[in-house]
């Protein structure tokens, strides 16, 4: 008889890391013998990348985030009521506060175990949050945020950072293909911002860090790849050595051609971007805030700035353009320790442990 889990999560989208690290779970517990996956979601930008697990189960239904939950409290607790009963399902994963608070609710009629991540700095609801028997946290930065904020007993909790899989390298012709696509020519020097462009993640900060840099150097470009939730940003642009790209499925394309990986971010949990310029070890600059300043030791493995300062920012982006060995050195170190303290295979050993305390044929 196969371990049956159930994960819910809303927003199933290519610029959301939530959602990287939800498909990331879902492949690799499909794949696992002894475990029969589901996933519920509302919806996204990026549900054709769940055609590639042929064994996974998953359906869409009409939740939100925020306060319009409450509209369909009821009616999401008994689709999931019905949904758990009759797949058999013995342990739901919750990846947001809203399905949490109904699978914890459920599992106080029925015999169920839940789980839930905690990606972020949430704050409000403090009676409905986090009633799980397992909270999994995202770094110390955010354990530290919900155990303080929601008085919760630091045994149910447990940190563990988020894994990141090995991308495939592409050959030199698609890169040049790339280029030439997007506009950038060569001998272009090349930023790269992966996520949600938005104030949090130090969007406009960049953007105006980049104006200041090419007064000085005309071949720096700013890649920024993801879902844009700036009004008027590309008014702001106009003119700007940046490009604005989709959310897309093959991102490894983008870290292959970047000279430094940028984010700028004034809160941030614990970023993929920062994980996977680790990947390909290239020099990352973020904000020192969260899960970034928890991770990246300045001088070491990266770069930290002020996400208010866009003055320091411009600095150090020109500080690594100009100086190639120090940047080298930075991206090296940072390979090491994501290889290190992010390895996949050692990420899904502990999660699956938690699972199976849990899960009992």
């Amino acid at each position: 008889m196969k371990k049956k889990i159930l994960h819910i999560s809303p927003d199933f989208n290519y610029s959301c890391g939530v959602s990287k690290l939800v498909f990331l779970y879902l492949k690799y517990f499909c794949e696992k013998d002894g475990y029969e996956v589901h996933f519920i979601t509302n919806g996204g930008d990026s549900l054709e990348r769940l055609k590639e697990i042929p064994e996974l189960k998953f359906d869409i239904l009409k939740f939100s985030k925020g306060l319009n939950n409450f509209l369909y409290q009821k009616k999401f607790f008994n689709e999931i009521k019905n949904y758990v009963i009759k797949h058999n399902i013995g342990l739901i994963h919750t990846h947001h506060r809203f399905p949490e608070f109904i699978a914890a609710k459920l599992a106080k009629s029925i015999n169920l175990k839940t789980i839930t991540s905690a990606h972020s700095f949430v704050k409000g609801f403090k009676k409905i949050s986090f009633k799980s028997d397992k909270i999994i946290a995202v770094s110390e930065a955010v354990k530290s945020h919900i155990k303080n904020n929601f008085d919760l007993n630091e045994e149910n909790i447990i940190t563990i950072y988020n894994p990141v899989e090995n991308f495939s390298i592409i050959d030199s012709e698609e890169l040049r293909n790339l280029k030439s696509t997007i506009g950038i020519e060569p001998g272009h020097k090349i930023l790269l911002f992966v996520g949600k462009i938005n104030e949090d993640k130090g969007s406009i900060l960049l953007l105006n860090s980049l104006k200041m840099i090419n007064k000085q150097r005309k071949d720096v470009f700013l890649l920024m790849c993801g879902s844009l939730h700036i009004k008027n940003f590309k008014k702001r642009i106009n003119g700007s050595n940046i490009k604005l790209l989709e959310p897309r499925k093959h991102i490894q394309l983008l870290y292959q051609i970047a000279d430094v990986v940028v984010l700028p971010s004034r809160v941030d949990s614990f970023p993929f971007i920062m994980l996977e310029a680790g990947l390909f070890s290239k020099p990352f600059i973020g904000g020192k805030t969260g899960g970034i300043a928890e991770f990246i030791e300045d001088w070491v493995d990266g770069l930290l700035v002020n996400p208010y300062d866009e003055n320091e920012l411009s600095e150090k982006i020109l500080f690594l353009l100009n100086n190639k060995e120090v940047a080298e050195k930075l991206g090296s170190n940072l390979y090491k320790k994501v290889k290190d303290k992010c390895d996949y295979n050692a990420y899904f050993r502990k999660l699956e442990s938690i699972y199976n305390s849990f899960l009992v044929i």
